[in-house]
């Protein structure tokens, strides 16, 4: 069955025992060209290599602006005040087409359906903030694109929804397609209302920012501003490099907020790290661990392909081998959900026994909920569990599947 979200649990877990708990991601800031007194002959290169937290707002309350002055205390530290030539995104430590390919055309112009690219700025996403109307069917015209995505067109088909409606607001459009529209619905009011969107080319997002940022603290730039793929520009002068935080953070927030780009970026740096180039990197790596993995397809490391199909004995098979890693086993569990307390499982069970005993990963589109984790019984032991359903014909499935988990819980030893 899809596994939905819960795919994360497996990378997650593989990038625990690939990169270790201790890993960070770098991203260099550098030059081809020569320092001359206060003036950098040469292009400006923020190298990146797979960062997917580079200014992320999951880290930082501005992560944003954290990444463009750290940079420039760099640059004034090394007594730049001139720049001759361009400002370059170096995206070129993975291919250009990163993104899973069975990855439905629906989500990929919206915020989780953001690629990570070579290299990644402020979760790869821009907002849309519409002003809405009062009247239900009105079509809404008057948006912003905050902040400015360069070259970015949209056109908005978006009507005011019914009273009590919610958003049903998406946007259509790929990587590297700079022409867009919405379509769909927002709630009906009279203040502004925002949605989220993906970056067309994260890499020439952040070379503008970075451009604009820097003249407007008073360094000159002669060049324009470009992201580049293929082949990685050679760098003769470091002037410092960014660290993400500790793998183990990465991993807490991919699983406790069901970050796609994070969970997208943490198999390919796994893949990177054990020099494989191929989709099924992830499903030779369970196998190789002597997990069962027969029925098993991965397309992607987020879950978010419809087409990933997993059984739930090789979920708790996996599960239960994370458990056995002593080393692991308690920063796995620390970054799952916790029933009725943290992270997607935090409206679950607030009156049940089970409260505080379930740690859980959920996942949930497309007619997919499913659950996956570890529950600690009354006497201390730990269970693993996986649960899918796809298409249920009943309806509150969530509820059911929650009342059931209770049940399963309070039938433990």
């Amino acid at each position: 069955l899809p596994p939905a979200s819960t795919q994360k649990t497996l990378t997650t877990a593989a990038a625990l025992m690939v990169l270790g708990r201790d890993f960070h991601y770098q991203t260099i800031i550098g030059t081809d060209g020569i320092l001359h007194g206060d003036t950098l002959d040469g292009d400006l290169i923020i190298h990146g290599e797979g960062d997917p937290t580079l200014g992320s707002s999951h880290f930082s309350d501005d992560g944003f602006a954290d990444v463009l002055h750290s940079i420039l205390n760099l640059l004034q530290g090394a007594g730049v005040k001139h720049i001759t030539g361009d400002i370059i995104g170096d995206a070129s430590f993975y291919d250009k087409s990163t993104i899973p390919r069975s990855w439905p055309f629906l989500h990929i112009g919206n915020y989780y359906g953001a690629f990570c690219a070579g290299l990644n700025f402020n979760d790869n996403q821009h907002f849309l903030r519409f002003k809405q109307s009062a009247t239900p069917g009105a079509l809404i015209k008057e948006f912003k694109i905050d902040p400015e995505v360069p070259q970015l067109n949209i056109e908005s088909l978006v009507t005011s929804g019914e009273f009590g409606s919610g958003d049903e607001a998406y946007i259509m459009g790929a990587p590297f397609q700079y022409n867009r529209y919405v379509q769909g619905t927002i709630p009906p009011g009279k203040a502004l209302f925002t949605i989220k969107g993906s970056l067309p080319d994260p890499a020439l997002f952040m070379a503008y920012h970075l451009k604009t940022f820097l003249v407007s603290h008073g360094i000159t730039i002669k060049g324009q501003y470009a992201s580049l793929y293929g082949q990685p520009r050679e760098l003769v002068r470091v002037f410092g490099t960014t660290e993400s935080p500790e793998l183990q953070e990465i991993v807490d927030v991919t699983n406790q907020k069901s970050v796609n780009l994070f969970a997208e970026g943490l198999g390919l740096r796994s893949a990177r790290q054990l020099d494989l180039d191929t989709d099924d990197w992830l499903l030779e790596f369970w196998k190789q661990k002597q997990i069962d993995m027969s029925g098993c397809h991965f397309y992607d490391y987020a879950g978010l392909a419809p087409d990933n199909a997993l059984t739930a004995q090789s979920v708790v098979q996996i599960l239960s081998l994370i458990y056995q890693q002593k080393d692991l086993w308690p920063v796995f569990l620390g970054s799952l959900s916790v029933a009725g307390e943290v992270g997607t499982l935090a409206s679950m069970f607030k009156h049940s026994p089970a409260k505080g005993r379930i740690r859980a990963k959920s996942g949930l589109i497309n007619g997919v909920r499913s659950y996956a984790g570890y529950m600690q019984s009354r006497s201390g032991r730990w269970y693993a569990f996986d649960i899918m359903t796809h298409n249920p014909d009943c309806g509150g499935i969530r509820n059911k599947l929650e009342v059931w988990l209770d049940d399963l819980y309070l039938s433990l030893p």
